[in-house]
Formats: structure tokens, sequence, C-alpha cells
């Protein structure tokens, strides 16, 4: 299972096994995800998703730590940590990024000191 260090532990949010929700979640704290959630995520804090937690979403937090089922794009402004039985598919932006033995990755990733912070691109300009 996931470790939380540095954080007190309280979770501020639950998203219980049996639960569904679609939409937006903004939250300061650490946030929890056991159930199905699809949508959009937005904190400069902590979000997790636990073993039997299944997510499609655009996620840009601080840290996010995945040992559930993700799908879909992730920038992280410290760290993601993906644990096994983790099945991640999509886009990974991230300064640094931890990936346990036995987790399946399918995507890109980008990685270094600007990878978690949204910078404008410049794409589609003429030269």
């Amino acid at each position: 299972m996931m470790k939380t260090k540095n954080e007190d532990g309280t979770i501020n949010a639950f998203l219980g096994k049996n639960t569904c929700f679609n939409g937006t979640l903004a939250f300061d704290g650490l946030v929890r995800i056991d159930g199905t959630f699809e949508g959009n995520v937005k904190t400069n804090d902590t979000f997790v998703i636990a073993n039997s937690g299944n997510v499609k979403a655009d996620i840009d937090a601080g840290t996010i730590k995945i040992s559930g089922n993700f799908e879909g794009t992730v920038v992280a402004k410290t760290k993601v940590e993906l644990y096994k039985p983790a099945q991640v598919t999509g886009t990974i932006k991230t300064p640094s990024l931890v990936i346990e033995d036995g987790v399946v990755f399918n995507g890109t990733t980008e990685m270094g000191k600007n990878s978690g912070k949204n910078t404008q691109s410049n794409e589609g300009e003429k030269k």
C-alpha cells in the first residue's frame, strides 16, 4: 500500500469503493479515491487513487499517488508515485516519477524541473 510520508495522514475527502462521481474536484489537503471518478482534479496538495479506485481525468496536483486504475493526463508540481497493482494509461508530466515493480504504464512521460509547471506553448505561431 502507499505510504503518506510528510503528511499527517488526515484525509480531507474520501470517495468510497461503491461510489461514482463525475465533475470537477478542487481541494486543499489530502483526497483519496477508492471508487469511480471521471472529470478534472485541481489542487496544490495530494491526490490518491487507491487500489480499488478507477479514475478517468485530467489531474493538476502537487503530488499524485496511484495504485488503482487511471486513464488521462497528470501534471504534478512535486511528484508522481505509481504503486502496484496500478494500471496507468496516458500522459504524466512531473519533476519526479517513482514506478514500483509490477505497475503497468502505457503512455508518455515528461520529466525535468519544469515538467510539472504549466507553461505557455508557442506551438502554432508563425516564425
